[in-house]
């Protein structure tokens, strides 16, 4: 092998670990709770969902936001979950940015839905007048930092049906990563007797 590829082989052996590097450095376990807002109780099996987009930019060019990814996971008996995933940073930081072919991009900071049939979703509830002021927290940051979502209850089927509109990710292949949403949703569906979506 010529002196030149094995220097082109070296760098692209390095390039490729520290893309892992960094990739390992800038993923994190976000945990939290889900409780009732009225007992404190913990509430099982509420499906928590969460979403990173990515922001790509050229320099004097468009900027382009496309999802990244997305992950789910159901409380357990204590109310609590897990989801890991990147890190991100904030939507105009440049903190975790990368450069490729004059092209930057970063990861921003997850967003999340937390939904129980029979509560107000999170944060779908604000738009719902019975949730509003009961329902917590009120920012997502709260979230990402390992806080506790206090959902309220619902008591009538008109608040039920609005808490299922909830504004999803939407991707190509996102349906198949959201299993236990869809069959929440469609839960709550058959307790209104609404008909199933079928995704």
């Amino acid at each position: 092998m010529k002196r030149s590829s094995r220097y082109i082989l070296a760098g692209v052996v390095i390039l490729v670990f520290l893309i892992v590097v960094i990739h390992l450095a800038n993923t994190k376990t976000f945990r939290g709770r889900v409780v009732d807002a009225d007992t404190k109780e913990p509430i099982e099996g509420a499906v928590v969902v969460a979403y990173w987009y990515k922001e790509s930019w050229i320099p004097l060019g468009e900027n382009l936001v496309k999802l990244k990814d997305v992950k789910e996971t159901l409380t357990d008996k204590n109310g609590q979950w897990s989801i890991r995933g990147p890190s991100g940073s904030g939507v105009n930081s440049l903190s975790y940015g990368f450069a490729v072919a004059g092209i930057f991009y970063h990861t921003r900071e997850p967003g999340f839905i937390i939904f129980k049939p029979g509560y107000c979703s999170w944060p779908n509830g604000f738009h719902i007048e019975t949730c509003r002021e009961r329902l917590k927290p009120k920012l997502t940051d709260e979230l990402r930092g390992g806080g506790t979502a206090e959902l309220p209850k619902l008591t009538n089927r008109e608040d039920r049906i609005r808490s299922q509109a909830i504004q999803e990710p939407a991707a190509e292949g996102v349906d198949e990563k959201l299993r236990e949403f869809h069959r929440l949703l469609n839960e709550e569906r058959r307790n209104l007797g609404l008909g199933e979506i079928h995704y």
